[in-house]
Formats: structure tokens, sequence, C-alpha cells
């Protein structure tokens, strides 16, 4: 047994050291944001010694923080306000920087990375979302890699293209300096990642390798048969998502103002289910519309994609790449009706796996067609769930970044 605890010890020795660095503490693995860098956390962990530097944003953070320590080696944490207030905005306007980065500043997560590496030196770090760069730059290590994920830059372009003065000077101004910091860390890292091909594209010509590392779904979380499905009636349609997020908030507002009361005329017994922590008002007023039902937080989403006859919709219009909502979706077996924004890079068939509307006629159209039709509707759920299983595990999806980040410490040359 001795010899057992020693082998393992000398195992772990001899692991390359990575560090990982995330704008928020990533877990509970239950947003988008959170659930991609926890399974990258994961799956990097299998073949390197990980230590996780994260921002503590609340009290739910601090909690979560003894969670995330038993999935890697060391983690570091720093406490950071919540909210963005007047005199950040104000320091981000006179050092020239995005409001993004001064938002996402600590010094005290700073220090303890040089801190962290300064006695040795670590073989590979990886950032996840530019506005980390800083930290990247700041530890002391041989390869650097960049989650850039998401084209920021291009979602505050969208932001800018949407709003009205002063707020689409403000957006514009940030798109500018996020794309800023997104070319800085093309120059600067060993390597980049984003999640499609599209947001690749969008980057431009770069001397530094951009790989495209897709979303993946844990089809063993994500099952149809995992929980109780939730009441919501006969003709039930689902939306999940964080509910102060932008893009999320004016999806479902469109959806409701636009599609719902269509469908809803239609078919009395309808009902739209708005599920996700934090409705900002513009969500909560939508309780008004008849049919319209805004959770809040719930203990599991999973329910409401397993309720009977559920037909699951992601109208986005606002963001790009895939949504990870769509493929949980879609792993609940669930028939998903969803905008074209929100499947980019997903090798999908549209009438086979999905649904895709365009207009606000298309989305008509579909929904009524899958609610008269539950053959074609659990057709599509049934080879949804297959699709994924086969083609989009975490497993399968970031094996690549493991290679990627395994190549280039190797490079990195002995010390």
């Amino acid at each position: 047994m001795r010899f057992l605890v020693n082998f393992l010890e000398v195992s772990q020795a001899n692991l390359k050291k990575l560090l990982y660095i995330s704008h928020r503490l990533p877990f509970p693995p239950d947003k988008g944001e959170r659930v991609r860098a926890f399974q990258e956390i994961r799956a990097l962990s299998e073949r390197f010694d990980v230590t996780v530097a994260a921002l503590c944003h609340n009290e739910s953070d601090r909690r979560a923080a003894g969670e995330l320590s038993k999935c890697c080696s060391k983690l570091i944490t720093a406490s950071i306000k919540g909210k963005p207030s007047l005199l950040r905005a104000g320091a981000a306007m006179m050092l020239g920087k995005s409001l993004s980065e001064v938002f996402f500043h600590s010094s005290e997560l700073m220090r303890k990375i040089r801190a962290a590496s300064k006695d040795t030196p670590f073989d590979i770090v990886v950032g996840y979302s530019s506005v980390m760069l800083p930290y990247v730059l700041q530890a002391d290590a041989l390869a650097r890699v960049m989650d850039i994920v998401d084209v920021d830059s291009d979602k505050w372009e969208q932001y800018a293209a949407k709003a009205r003065f002063p707020m689409s000077w403000l957006y514009r101004r940030e798109a500018k300096k996020v794309r800023r910091l997104e070319q800085t860390a093309l120059k600067k890292c060993s390597a980049a990642v984003v999640v499609t091909q599209r947001e690749k594209n969008m980057l431009g010509d770069s001397q530094s390798a951009v790989h495209v590392i897709f979303n993946g779904v844990d089809c063993d979380y994500f099952s149809p048969d995992s929980v109780s499905p939730a009441d919501i009636g006969p003709h039930g349609l689902v939306f999940t998502g964080t509910m102060d997020y932008k893009p999320n908030v004016d999806a479902v507002c469109w959806f409701a103002a636009e599609i719902f009361p269509t469908i809803k005329a239609k078919i009395p017994d309808a009902t739209f289910t708005i599920v996700g922590r934090n409705p900002k008002p513009a969500v909560q007023r939508l309780t008004e519309v008849e049919g319209v039902t805004v959770t809040g937080t719930v203990a599991d989403v999973r329910g409401y994609l397993s309720a009977d006859g559920a037909i699951a919709v992601c109208p986005m219009r606002l963001g790009c790449g895939v949504q990870n909502k769509v493929l949980e979706a879609m792993a609940m077996q669930r028939a998903v009706v969803t905008s074209r924004e929100s499947v980019g890079g997903l090798d999908a068939v549209d009438g086979t796996h999905l649904v895709v509307a365009d207009t606000p006629e298309d989305w008509t159209r579909e929904i009524l067609r899958l609610f008269a039709d539950a053959a074609a509707r659990e057709k599509i759920a049934r080879a949804a769930r297959e699709f994924v299983a086969q083609n989009y595990t975490w497993a399968g999806r970031l094996g690549p970044l493991v290679n990627l980040c395994d190549e280039l410490s190797q490079q990195g040359g002995e010390r």
C-alpha cells in the first residue's frame, strides 16, 4: 500500500505544471462561462498538475471555492466587487483601457500569481477570456495559451448597433479596446483558442496559431431520464439561461413580443417558461403576457427541459457562437427551435437534429408544426440526443486542447 502511495506521489511530481486563470470562479458549472472553464480544468488535470487562479465576485463564489479545490492541485482566489462603479469607469477612461479590463482587475490576484510562479515557473499558463490577458502575462511560464472563447469585441459592436447615444458610443469604445486585447493576445501568446471557425475568421490574419475548440455537453448529466419532468402544460416552450445577460434578455423579450402571442392565439393552452437566475426587470415584466412564466433561480433546469411535449427555444439575436443551452436541450432529448446565430459551427442538420428559424414567420410556422405533429417532434428529439452523444462530449471536444498544451509545454524544453 505504501508503495502505491509513493508511486502516485512520484507520478504527480512528474506532471508538467499548468496554471489556469479565469475571470470568474468556474464552479458550480451551471452557466455558460463556468461550464467551459470547468470542463477545461477537468480535462487538463488528467495530464497536468493544475493550479487554478480565479476571481471571486460574491459570497457564493467563496463558498464554491472549496468544491473547486477538489478538482485541481491548488486554488488561488482573490475577491473583487461584483458590480462596476463610476470610479472604475473613470479609471478605464483615463488609462485608455476597456471597462472590462478594469472591472476584472485585482492587484491581489496579480501578486498571488507572481508569487506562485516565482520559485518554480509554470510549464504553461492558460487564460480564459481575453480580459485575463494581463494576468496571463504576469505568470512566469514557458508557454501561454489564451482561450478567447467568443470574440467579445464583436459582441460589443452588436450592442452598439442596437443602442442609442451615449450607450452606443460607450459600447463602440469597449469593442475597440477589447479588440486591442484580443490582438495583443495573438501576438504575445503561444496559441489562442476560440469556439468556432466564425470567431477564428473574425480575428483576422495572425502569426500566432488560432485553434477552434468547440463546446461539448455532459450527456450523463443532461439525460432525459435523469430527473422528473416539470409540469408546464401540454404545449410548453422553454428557454433556459442566466437572465441578467443582455443577449438572453433580448432573446426572450423579442420572442414574447413577436412570436409567442401568435402561438397563443393558435394554441390557447400554450405556455412560455423562462428558466434562469437573476431576471432583469424587463424579463420580470413578461409575466404580464398571458401564458408566460419567469421562474428565477431553480434547483435544476433539467426538469423543465424534460417536460412532456416541451419544445426548447433559443431565439438569440446578439452574441455569436454555439449556445450551451442548445447542446443541453438536445442532450435532454428535446426538439429545439433556434435562431441561426445560436448554432454557428454546430454540424447539426436543420430539420433532422434541430430546427433553424430566421424570421418571425419561420418561428411561428415551425413551432406550430412541431406541436401538431408529435411523431415528427419526437423523431427530431431522439436524433438530437444521439447526435450530441456521439459527437459533442466534453472529453472528445477538449482532447485537442489537452494535446495542444502538452505539445507547447514539451517545446518549452527542460528547465
